[in-house]
Formats: structure tokens, C-alpha cells, sequence
């Protein structure tokens, strides 16, 4: 399946979105904030889609999105926010900068289905006419 990094400064919820996506069949790495995030990224290969929280100290989840966003490599890998703060995830949502939310407290399923979703299109081969 898919490497998806979790990116969460709660042990808790990185340990529950770990067990959930596991048990879907992805593969996960974990960083407690974005800062993090960014060195794993840069040390290991891209991963597949990434799964942030907004809310972290060092690096913000926004922060984070951004300097993904502005980099050629991490342009394109699909974003999903997991987050409490649902105003600033569908602002984020809206404006293109995220793939999809998800919000907290999440539901396994859903969780599942929406990483299923993003993934699948993330790994889509483009048509070219």
C-alpha cells in the first residue's frame, strides 16, 4: 500500500492513527511535529501522503503545509489535516493548499476511507491524450 507520515505532537494520536492505518495495510512514520517532519522527509524517501496536525509547537502544521507546498519534490504528495480546529482545516481545504480533513475526534473508518481515497489518487497514472 502507501508510506504515509503522521505528523502529530500527541503520542496518543499518532499511536491511534498508527494502529488504524497499519491495519488498513499502509506503512507509517511518525514525527511529533513539523520540524521533524521536514528532517525525515529530507533524510528518508517521500512518502506517499502526509497526515498533519495543525496545532504543534517548533513548526505549525500550517508551517509545515507551506514549505511543503513550496518545495518541487513535496509539491505534489497529497496532504490531509487531522485536526480539532476545524475553521483553519476547511479554510486550508478551500484554498487547494490540503487534500482532505479529517476531523478530531476522528471515526476509524473514516479515517481509513479518506486516506484510501486520497491515496488512490495520489498514485493514479495521468492520462496523457
Amino acid at each position: 500500500m502507501s508510506t504515509i507520515l503522521v505528523v502529530d505532537h500527541g503520542a496518543t494520536i499518532r499511536f491511534a492513527l498508527k494502529t488504524i492505518l497499519e491495519e488498513g495495510g499502509h506503512e507509517v512514520v511518525e514525527a511529533e511535529q513539523g520540524a521533524a517532519a521536514l528532517d525525515l522527509i529530507g533524510t528518508q524517501h517521500l512518502p506517499d501522503v502526509v497526515m498533519t496536525d495543525l496545532a504543534m509547537p517548533i513548526l505549525r502544521g500550517e508551517d509545515l503545509i507551506e514549505r511543503l507546498r513550496s518545495e518541487a519534490p513535496t509539491a505534489a504528495i497529497p496532504i490531509v489535516v487531522v485536526s480539532g480546529d476545524a475553521v483553519k482545516a476547511w479554510t486550508l481545504r478551500a484554498s487547494g493548499l490540503v487534500d482532505a480533513v479529517v476531523a478530531k475526534p476522528f471515526d476509524a473508518a473514516a479515517l481509513t476511507r479518506c486516506v484510501q481515497a486520497v491515496a488512490n489518487r495520489a498514485n493514479s497514472p495521468s492520462i496523457v491524450a
